[in-house]
């Protein structure tokens, strides 16, 4: 009786360690990432002759060519500098859709209009830049006058996943390393009126 009941205890602890081995438990495990809430731009001064790039800024509100240089070779006025203006987000992660346009600004040329002022001698060049390694490569968008940045002309797809945009904005010289300057822009010459030519450039988040 003793060796029954010893059988029957010791059967009922093996059976309580297996149901036991048997039982489990979850935890989920959770992380969010916010969405992004705002537009980005970074904006880097490079100069022209060496293409060393300066300090970079968050906080821009311009894009100082300030007073050009006389080139007597070529006979048109020339900045220091070209400036990038890398696009991301504020406020959590996200790749932004934008689309850039341009308005005309002070025209000494010809006040009030948009002939012959900045935005038929400054260009902008749109730029896909892998994340990673900084290779660029020039998007469908290629080249343009600022002027002609109205509408769907400047309006950006959405970059390839480890990659953003990037436009590079800078006074027409002519040019005809790729990407060449646009054939039908201007350079700034001892024809144009002297004084200070202006223009804004909106960026606007399609998406985030």
């Amino acid at each position: 009786m003793k060796t029954m009941l010893s059988l029957m205890i010791g059967g009922l602890f093996l059976f309580n360690q297996a149901a036991m081995a048997q039982t489990t438990d979850t935890l989920t495990v959770s992380a969010t990432i916010p969405s992004a809430t705002g537009l980005q731009l970074t904006v880097t001064p490079v100069n022209a002759s060496t293409n060393t790039a300066g300090t970079s800024s968050t906080t821009a509100t311009t894009i100082p060519f300030g007073t050009l240089t006389f080139n007597s070779t070529n006979n048109i006025y020339v900045p220091t500098d070209y400036y990038t203006v890398a696009l991301g987000t504020t406020g959590g992660a996200g790749t932004p859709t934008v689309t850039v346009t341009y308005a005309e600004g002070n025209n000494p040329n010809n006040p009030g209009t948009t002939t012959n002022g900045l935005g038929t001698k400054a260009t902008a060049t749109f730029l896909t830049v892998n994340s990673s390694t900084g290779a660029q490569t020039v998007s469908s968008l290629g080249k343009q006058r600022l002027i002609d940045l109205t509408g769907s002309a400047g309006a950006m797809g959405t970059p390839p996943a480890g990659t953003y945009e990037q436009v590079d904005v800078g006074i027409w010289t002519g040019s005809t390393t790729a990407p060449a300057d646009p054939s039908n822009g201007q350079p700034f010459s001892n024809s144009d009126v002297a004084g200070t030519y202006t223009g804004t450039l909106t960026f606007t988040a399609t998406s985030l």
